[in-house]
């Protein structure tokens, strides 16, 4: 009995898209480190939210009030290469 042909790597890849790409303008944005919903607004002058970054170069978003909080998680996924342990996102 032959065996069903199987798909090949880039046949797989193709029928399964890849990660979710970044937060872009317009879509929905959470702080990494408490989950309360951020507007893009809130990222303008005067800012209640900012960005922080990993060693990878992957942007977080997190609350004034969050950014040590947040950049703690980052460092730990930095250390560990585990993925970033992010809070559960509430409104």
């Amino acid at each position: 009995m032959k065996r069903p042909k199987q798909l090949t790597k880039r046949e797989r890849k193709a029928l399964n898209p890849g990660r979710p790409q970044p937060a872009a303008q317009g879509q929905h944005i959470h702080c990494v480190a408490c989950g309360v919903h951020l507007d893009p607004s809130q990222f303008d002058v005067p800012a209640s939210a900012r960005y922080v970054r990993c060693k990878h170069g992957s942007q977080w978003a997190a609350c004034m009030g969050c950014v040590p909080q947040a950049q703690g998680l980052l460092d730990e996924h930095d250390r560990t290469g585990q993925p970033v342990r992010s809070a559960g996102a509430w409104h």
